[in-house]
Formats: structure tokens, sequence, C-alpha cells
């Protein structure tokens, strides 16, 4: 192995070192996020672990509304 090689292979493991600690620091940042958010969740009340089911119903509950308000409203509305 010549200088020349050696000092590629330094070069790497000094940019693998260097994204390693990228990902790790944007970890800790998405990991500090996610815990602010899950706070505010439960604070309005709601469970995290539950967010998907709740919209699911939630969305449920307003394709009911409008299928109840389409109803409601005349096929036709005559002109004055």
């Amino acid at each position: 192995m010549n200088e020349k090689q050696l000092q590629e292979l330094k070069d790497k493991i000094e940019k693998g070192k260097m994204t390693k600690y990228k990902a790790e620091t944007r970890l800790e940042e998405l990991e500090k996020q996610e815990k602010t958010l899950n706070e505010e969740i439960i604070s309005l009340g709601y469970d995290p672990q539950k967010l998907d089911e709740i919209i699911s119903k939630l969305e449920n509950e307003k394709q009911e509304l409008i299928s109840k308000i389409n109803e409601m409203l005349p096929d036709t509305i005559p002109n004055i």
C-alpha cells in the first residue's frame, strides 16, 4: 500500500466519522422533536399511539356529515 492509498483510506475514514456524527446529531434532534410533539398531543387530550385511529374516526365522521348535508340539499335550486 502506497502513501496515496493510505491517505485516501484516512480521508474515507474521516468522512465516515463526520457522516456518523451528523447522523447521530440529527437523530438526537428528531428524538427531541418527537418528545415535544408527543407532549403537545398529550396536552390536547390524545394518546400519541392512537393518532391513526383517531384520525380515521374523524375522517369517517366528516364523510358521514358530508353525506347528510348532501341528502338535505335539494337536487336542483329553482331560479328566482
